[in-house]
C-alpha cells in the first residue's frame, strides 16, 4: 500500500456502501447501465498549532485525519447522449441532488454546498481547457459522502474541494485507464500520485473555490494538507512559500500520550452568518498592516509575518510586541488585538517547530512544552482574536484542570464552534473522556463526542474501478 492510499479492505467497505446509493440517486437501470470509473478521497485535518495563521502567510502544523470526503464516480450510460450535457452530483450529507450544465458564477444569491461544486468544476475545467460537454464527462455522475462533521473546524470544506477537483481531473485525463495499472497486485488500482506541482495546483484551486464562489477568505492550510499529506505524518508548512517538511506523527508525543479531539457539537456556518465574522477577523489584521505601512513604513509593504520573521528590520531590540503597542493610537481595538494575536501565534508556531526538532529535550519535556503552547494558543484565540464561544472555552478549561493527565488543549479551526484538541496521557484517556462527557452534559444539557487520535491519515488519492477494457463491476 502506498503512503497515499487505503487498503483494499478499506476501499471495498466504502465502495460497497456507496454503490447502492449511487444507483438509486442517479436512476441506474441495472448493472449494465453504469460504467464504474473511480473512487476519490481527500482527508480532513487537525492543526497542531497556528490557527488563523495560514491566510497571513505564517507557519502551520496540520496532520491529515483518517476520515474525509469520498466520491464514487460512474458513467450512467443512458445519460451519455443527453442534450445539453450535464454533470450530476448527490451529497449524502446534505441529502440533495444537483445538476450542472454550464460553468461560471451561479445565478442564485444563496451560498450553499452547490457553490463548491460549481466553483470546482469551473476552475478545473477552465484549467484543463474543456467544457462540460467534453466526451470524457458524458453521463458522469458523482456521489459525494463525508464522515468528518461539517462546521467542526476539521477541514471539511477543504477536503470536499480537493477530492472533487482531483476526481474531475482523473475523469478527464482518463488516468483510470492507464495500462501501467495492470501490473499491480491490488484489487483496486491506486493511481500514482500527481507530480508535486500539480498537487499544489489542486490545493490552490480548492482554496480559490471557497474565496471566489463561497465568499470565505480562507487560507490554504486545509487544502494543502488534504492534497499533500503523507500517511502517519504531520507537516510544518510555510504558507508564504508553500514549502514544508514532514515528520512522523507517532513519535511526536511518544507512546505514553495521544491527542483527543473533543467535538462541542456547536457548528460554525461559513456558508452563512459566520462567514462575515470570520472574514472580519482577517480584514482587521490586513487593515492593521496597511495602517502600519502608511504610518511607520513610509508606504512600503509591511506584513505581520515579516515582523515576526525579521523583527530587527522594524525594532532595535527585537521586541515585536512593543512595536505593535506603539501602533495602538492609529489602530482600532480589534485591529490591535487581532494583530497582537497573529504575532504571538506565529511565534508559538516557530517555538513548536524548535521543540519538535530539539534533540536535547526529553520526550516528557517536549510534551510539557507542546501542552503549554496549546494552552497559550487558546488563551490568545479567546482574549485577543475573540473567536471562541462559551462551550469551547468550557471544554478547554475543564479538560486541563488535571495537568498530570492533560498537558494542554486549544480550540481548532476558524472558531465560533467546532472542536478542541487536547494532549492527553494514554493511561488517562478513559477517565478524562468519561469526566468530560459528564461535565459537558451537566453544563450544557447536551453531549460532546470525543475521539482519540493516535495516528494520522493520508493525502488525496484516486483508485481506479475500471480496467483499460470495457468498464468494470464492483
Amino acid at each position: 500500500m502506498g503512503k497515499e492510499s487505503f487498503t483494499d479492505e478499506q476501499l471495498k467497505g466504502k465502495i460497497d456502501a456507496l454503490a447502492p446509493v449511487f444507483k438509486e440517486k442517479f436512476n441506474v437501470a441495472d448493472e449494465s447501465d453504469v460504467e464504474w470509473l473511480l473512487f476519490s478521497f481527500a482527508p480532513g485535518r487537525i492543526n497542531l498549532i497556528g490557527e488563523h495563521v495560514d491566510y497571513m502567510g505564517g507557519w502551520v502544523c496540520p496532520a491529515a485525519l483518517v476520515n474525509g470526503t469520498y466520491i464514487l464516480v460512474g458513467r450512467v450510460k443512458h445519460l451519455k447522449k443527453e442534450q445539453p450535457a450535464k454533470l450530476r452530483f448527490y451529497s449524502s450529507q446534505y441529502r440533495e441532488y444537483f445538476e450542472l450544465s454550464d460553468t461560471g458564477p451561479g445565478a442564485g444569491k444563496r451560498v450553499e454546498w452547490t457553490n463548491y461544486v460549481r466553483g470546482a468544476v469551473t476552475l478545473r475545467l477552465n484549467y484543463l481547457g474543456i467544457s462540460i460537454d467534453h466526451r470524457t464527462l458524458r453521463g458522469v455522475c458523482m456521489l459525494i459522502h463525508g464522515d468528518v462533521p461539517m462546521g467542526a473546524g476539521l477541514g471539511t470544506s477543504a477536503s470536499f474541494g480537493v477530492a472533487l477537483i482531483n476526481a474531475l481531473s482523473a475523469v478527464v485525463i482518463e488516468d483510470y485507464k492507464r495500462d501501467s495499472l495492470l501490473g499491480t497486485k491490488r484489487k483496486y488500482k491506486v493511481l500514482p500520485r500527481l507530480p508535486q506541482k500539480e498537487r499544489v495546483m489542486v490545493a490552490k484551486q480548492a482554496q480559490a473555490v471557497e474565496e471566489l464562489y463561497c465568499g470565505v477568505k480562507v487560507g490554504i492550510m486545509g487544502q494543502f494538507s488534504a492534497a499533500m499529506s503523507d500517511r502517519d505524518s504531520f507537516m510544518i508548512l510555510d504558507c508564504s512559500s508553500l514549502t514544508y517538511q514532514t515528520y512522523p506523527f507517532g513519535p511526536l508525543v511518544g507512546n505514553d500520550h495521544c491527542f483527543l479531539i473533543i467535538d462541542s457539537h456547536v457548528r460554525h456556518d461559513l456558508l452563512g452568518k459566520t462567514k462575515e465574522v470570520f472574514n472580519a477577523v482577517r480584514s482587521d489584521q490586513e487593515n492593521a498592516q496597511k495602517k502600519i505601512s502608511a504610518n511607520l513604513c513610509k508606504g512600503e509593504v509591511f506584513t505581520l509575518t515579516d515582523l515576526v520573521r525579521s523583527p530587527y528590520n522594524y525594532t532595535t531590540d527585537g521586541n515585536v510586541t512593543q512595536f505593535l503597542r506603539q501602533c495602538k493610537f492609529f489602530l482600532t481595538e480589534s485591529e490591535f488585538l487581532r494583530s497582537l494575536y497573529q504575532v504571538e501565534e506565529q511565534r508559538r508556531t516557530i517555538e513548536f517547530r524548535k521543540v519538535v526538532l530539539a534533540d536535547h529535550l526529553s520526550l516528557n519535556e517536549k510534551v510539557k512544552a507542546i501542552g503549554a503552547l496549546l494552552n497559550s494558543s487558546h488563551t490568545g484565540m479567546r482574549d485577543l482574536l475573540k473567536v471562541t464561544i462559551p462551550q469551547i472555552d468550557y471544554i478547554q478549561r475543564a479538560i486541563t484542570v488535571q495537568p498530570d493527565d492533560v498537558a494542554g488543549a486549544k480550540m481548532m479551526g476558524g472558531g465560533f464552534g467546532g472542536c478542541v484538541l487536547a494532549l492527553v496521557r494514554k493511561g488517562s484517556v478513559e477517565r478524562v473522556t468519561e469526566n468530560m462527557r459528564s461535565a459537558y452534559k451537566k453544563q450544557f444539557g447536551t453531549s460532546c463526542d470525543i475521539y482519540p487520535m493516535e495516528k494520522s491519515g493520508c493525502g488525496m488519492f484516486i483508485a481506479a474501478l475500471s480496467p483499460p477494457s470495457n468498464g468494470a463491476k464492483l
